[in-house]
């Protein structure tokens, strides 16, 4: 007996150690799949032009590609590809640019890029918060917000916000458009929108920032604390309360720096307060006697330093002493925080009037063996992302000395230190060579032209590159401030969609294999304005139309009619209802292609004076409008009697009055 239990034993174990192994090679096989997947995604993706770069990172943002499983860890300079989803963690940020345009997560933010319907990008606000910067030129960029669509006109600055439960966008310079079931409202600057996920509008008392703008980012270049002007728009406040302000070190306010108390709720702007370098966060709280405090705002600025690193090395007077070939000297400074790249120069004259070396570098250092005997002078300047705002400087001067000897006179001499072996020689730095070709400096282009065709910029470049990146500003010299339009890698050719009106400078950038940057000498680009349809004429109704009783009953409607405008394609009709405190916009109706239109709901206007408008415009096939129009601008007035005060055998007809 005890031996066929024992061999009962050893089948039982054979046939589940069967189904263990079984179990386990098709879990390995799984994932070796899944591996396969993830590899031959991001192996594809190398061939993908990537849609932006992730320019500023802090703590951890990680990036899933489209059909992939597992997330990747994103740094500074990272590619960002269509179908991707980005994400960051708790106490962690980063900017992403695409084109000439700044996305920028807060914590806990969850965002997709992809293809709208109408061909633009659009950024998927999953959950999180957004900071968005529209930039001028470049493809066109909307926000999706549970469903909502979001566009901003070039150089609006907004905030946007995704719950479970809600969704705000806030506008603090600039305009937006918020698209909700076909239903397209303006946001303008100091203005919000906040819905339910049911869609019902939520009305609060609030203050959208204006300035400094939501994570705003300043460069001080100075040793004296930086003025900061503060300004903003309340919303549904009632004229008795007063605000309080607040600014901290840390983001729960238990450090509380400033406080400014009794500001006038409607005044909207505070007394500029100083700043040092660091993050601070700023508040606004209402008060009114008898009821809770409560915080109506709350937002955070970044304050850098933007002055010139310590100079480590040539230490200052050291003496550098050759005998056939010009010494290779070493120049080396501290890190800034922040600093995206450096420029160093070097020059005979102290004034640093034509340095004989400008050289752009991502690196704390780098070699150069092209100077000669004599006296230098050399500085170095932090350069920042283009999101900052403010300049930053140079550092002091620092000075060294190259000179000829003999044979045994060769190495480094620091000052009141004994001579030194030579620095050992490292290969020396291949400059790069960049030349502009089009379009050639002072070119002029036609509004409608630029926005109907692409303009095509061309250059060369001689020498390897690493890095490159194209430059599209309205700032004389490109590299400093914001650019219109930014590229990373872009060839040798980059075409842009529907550059709008202004004076821009364009230029390019190059990084070697040794990290030295060298940039083309900027050219102007000038886009001449579109000019303005006519009005339409021949407005039906005429200007002071008064339409009765005894019209309403008959018609029931009102009808609208105008004259075609040579040039248009399409026209949009706006009513306005004239109140006592100015006009307040009712309908306006998009763009469609006919030259009159019927009112059939009059519970939309009602009784009173109104002002009807309706404009001319060239639309492209996509629909985006090319060419505006001056207003044609009418008035009607509906006059009927106040309800209770008419008997009427068909009051029916009198519905909504």
């Amino acid at each position: 007996m005890s031996k066929k239990i024992h061999n009962d034993s050893d089948g039982n174990f054979r046939f589940l150690d069967f189904l263990v192994i079984l179990l386990c090679l098709s879990g390995a096989l799984f994932l070796v799949n899944m591996f396969r997947v993830d590899l031959f995604s991001t192996l594809d993706s190398k061939n993908e032009q990537p849609v932006g770069t992730i320019v500023i990172k802090n703590n951890i943002v990680q990036r899933r590609l489209a059909n992939r499983v597992l997330w990747d860890r994103l740094v500074v300079d990272s590619p960002a590809y269509m179908g991707d989803l980005i994400r960051t963690a708790d106490l962690s940020e980063a900017m992403l640019h695409i084109g000439s345009s700044s996305i920028e997560l807060g914590e806990r933010t969850l965002i997709r890029i992809q293809r709208s319907p109408d061909g633009s990008i659009q950024i998927d606000l999953q959950e999180g918060n957004v900071v968005f910067i529209a930039g001028a030129g470049g493809e066109k960029i909307a926000l999706s917000i549970m469903g909502r669509k979001v566009e901003a006109v070039p150089g609006t600055i907004l905030s946007a916000s995704a719950g479970i439960e809600d969704l705000t966008v806030k506008v603090s310079e600039g305009t937006a458009y918020f698209n909700d079931n076909e239903q397209r409202r303006e946001i303008s600057s100091g203005s919000m929108i906040a819905l339910s996920a049911a869609g019902q509008e939520r009305i609060e008392k609030v203050a959208v920032a204006i300035k400094p703008h939501p994570n705003a980012r300043y460069l001080k270049n100075g040793t004296e604390p930086l003025p900061v002007n503060f300004s903003w728009n309340s919303l549904n406040l009632d004229p008795a309360e007063t605000l309080r302000m607040e600014i901290s070190n840390d983001r729960n306010f238990n450090r509380i720096i400033h406080v400014i108390e009794n500001i006038d709720a409607t005044a909207g702007v505070s007394p500029d307060v100083s700043l040092d370098s660091g993050i601070w966060y700023w508040r606004l709280t209402s008060t009114k006697p008898g009821v809770p405090p409560r915080v109506i705002s709350t937002e955070r600025l970044i304050v850098t330093s933007a002055e010139g690193p310590p100079l480590l090395s040539p230490v200052k007077d050291s003496l550098f002493l050759y005998h056939n070939d010009l010494p290779q000297i070493r120049f080396q400074w501290s890190e800034v925080e922040g600093a995206s790249s450096y420029i160093m120069e070097a020059s005979e004259s102290p004034n640093f009037v034509n340095p004989r070396l400008r050289i752009q570098t991502t690196s704390v250092f780098l070699f150069n063996s092209s100077l000669d005997q004599g006296t230098w002078y050399w500085r170095v300047m932090p350069v920042f992302p283009s999101v900052y705002e403010g300049n930053p400087t140079f550092s002091p001067a620092s000075s060294f000395r190259i000179e000829q000897g003999g044979p045994d006179e060769v190495g480094l001499v620091l000052p009141d230190i004994a001579r030194e072996p030579p620095t050992p020689r490292l290969s020396e730095p291949v400059p790069i060579r960049l030349s502009l070709l089009s379009p050639s400096a002072g070119t002029s282009i036609a509004g409608l032209t630029a926005l109907r065709q692409q303009t095509v910029f061309r250059w060369n470049g001689d020498g390897t590159i690493v890095r490159s990146r194209f430059i599209l500003s309205q700032n004389r010299n490109p590299l400093q401030g914001r650019p219109a339009v930014e590229i990373i890698n872009p060839g040798n050719t980059i075409r842009l969609n529907r550059l709008g009106e202004g004076t821009y400078y364009w230029t390019v950038e190059a990084q070697s294999p040794d990290g030295l940057i060298s940039a083309a000498e900027p050219r102007q680009l000038r886009i001449l304005a579109v000019p303005l349809l006519p009005a339409p004429g021949n407005l039906q109704p005429l200007a002071g139309h008064r339409i009765g009783l005894e019209e309403l009953k008959a018609q029931a409607n009102i009808a609208f009619s105008w004259s075609a405008v040579q040039g248009a394609n399409a026209y949009i009709i706006t009513i306005y209802e004239q109140t006592d405190s100015g006009r307040r916009q009712i309908i306006q109706r998009p763009p469609e292609n006919r030259t009159s239109w019927t009112l059939d709901n009059l519970a939309t206007v009602g009784r009173g004076t109104f002002v009807w408008q309706v404009e001319a415009v060239n639309r492209n096939s996509a629909g985006a409008i090319d060419q505006r129009g001056r207003m044609g601008e009418s008035t009607f007035v509906i006059d009927i009697p106040r309800p209770g005060q008419i008997q009427a055998e068909d009051p029916g007809t009198l519905y909504g009055f």
